[in-house]
């Protein structure tokens, strides 16, 4: 259902066999519950690993999702429902996390954190600045005043998805989702809605 090889929630055989075993005589009611089902817990999965990260790591839901293309999707495969979620995008400018000062000032001391639980770290060479294309971020320079800079990068939004705290919350509760899911959408096939 989701995840690479080592980590993947899925909805256990048992589960399936009851799906089957109840909603063998509805009409797409099978498939109806399963692609529902996947399609909470895909969602599920993308508010909670953003919960996660925000929780992990001293970083905005806002500035993540300014840095993140999330897709979402659920599709059948090889007589199977198959539901995934992906975070993609490059690593996020530092700037985007816990940085003082978070506007240009001259010969102010630069520190950032990356974590949420640890205190800013100082960068002896850093300073912030605004570009003329508006961006503004936090930079350091590649030698004298005359040479290039270089912007100070935090990870990704995969990186950060990949943390194993916020995996082991996610799977958590989309598999508490699959669990309560399933059995209300056999209800509700059941009743005559979703049909």
């Amino acid at each position: 259902l989701f995840g690479d090889a080592d980590r993947m929630i899925t909805i256990t055989a048992e589960q399936i066999e009851r799906v089957n075993l109840i909603l063998s005589g509805v009409p797409g009611g099978i498939e109806k519950a399963l692609s529902s089902t996947i399609r909470r817990v895909n969602n599920t999965v993308r508010s909670e690993t953003l919960k996660g990260i925000t929780t992990v790591y001293a970083i905005t839901r806002q500035n993540v999702r300014a840095e993140t293309t999330i897709k979402v999707r659920t599709q059948s495969s090889d007589g199977g429902i198959v539901g995934t979620v992906l975070f993609a995008g490059h690593k996020i400018p530092l700037y985007r996390f816990n940085v003082s000062p978070t506007i240009p000032i001259q010969r102010a001391t630069v520190s950032a954190a990356v974590l949420a639980g640890n205190g800013r770290t100082p960068f002896q060479d850093a300073f912030i600045a605004r570009m003329q294309s508006g961006h503004t971020g936090m930079f350091e320079r590649d030698g004298s005043k005359r040479l290039p800079i270089s912007e100070f990068m935090g990870p990704s939004t995969a990186q950060m998805a990949g943390n194993s705290i916020v995996l082991a919350d996610v799977e958590e509760k989309a598999q508490e989702v699959i669990n309560k899911r399933v059995e209300h959408e056999i209800t509700r096939i059941l009743n005559g809605y979703g049909g």
